[in-house]
């Protein structure tokens, strides 16, 4: 049983997207080796994804389907430039993307972290597979603590929570083969974040 992405915002304690939060947050994500970027509306949003595939000089990224930004928009603005932006749920085609964009659900201030109810398969594989990946929250759902967070999802999902709950923070690491920092082996070597105060 899951809630619809619009469900989150309803459920956030009094005190999440504060300054001190996004502050906090955006400290503890860079020391991660993050990118994290701050837009206030939806069409800034949209120029700040644009900008970013752009930068990677790709010609195929990929997003699932979002609210917070007009993945049309997107498309539209990427055609000009010969990158095809793709919403296709095709595996073959999210494997061979360098670039991948979805919507996450809450941000945690304390860890730098994402959580995202990744029930989609859809969702999974954009934010798992390209080596790149975009991940796009509201600044209004950023939360202070990992506890305030179990707390949110607790209500969010009325005590039955999603099977597929993504806890994010930072790009994919390992240190498993000769306890050598590797980074990219289970997931995106590249982790950026666009925080939209809209």
């Amino acid at each position: 049983m899951g809630a619809c992405v619009g469900d989150w915002k309803f459920h956030m304690p009094e005190d999440a997207g504060t300054e001190e939060l996004f502050k906090l947050f955006k400290e503890k994500a860079e020391a991660l080796t993050v990118k994290v970027l701050r837009v206030a509306s939806k069409n800034e949003a949209e120029q700040a994804i644009v900008e970013e595939i752009k930068a990677t000089n790709i010609k195929l990224a990929v997003g699932a389907p979002m609210t917070l930004v007009d993945v049309l928009s997107i498309q539209e603005s990427l055609k000009g430039d010969g990158i095809d932006f793709s919403l296709d749920l095709d595996r073959n085609l999210i494997e061979r993307a360098q670039f991948g964009v979805s919507q996450f659900d809450l941000g945690i201030a304390e860890l730098g972290t994402i959580v995202q109810d990744a029930e989609s398969v859809h969702k999974r594989l954009v934010s798992m597979l390209p080596p790149t990946h975009l991940a796009i929250i509201s600044t209004k759902t950023i939360i202070d603590t990992f506890a305030a967070s179990l707390e949110v999802i607790e209500k969010v999902y009325n005590g039955e929570p999603s099977n597929f709950i993504a806890f994010v923070t930072g790009p994919s690491k390992t240190a498993d083969i000769e306890r050598v920092l590797t980074i990219g082996v289970h997931g995106p070597g590249r982790l950026i974040i666009v925080c939209v105060d809209e």
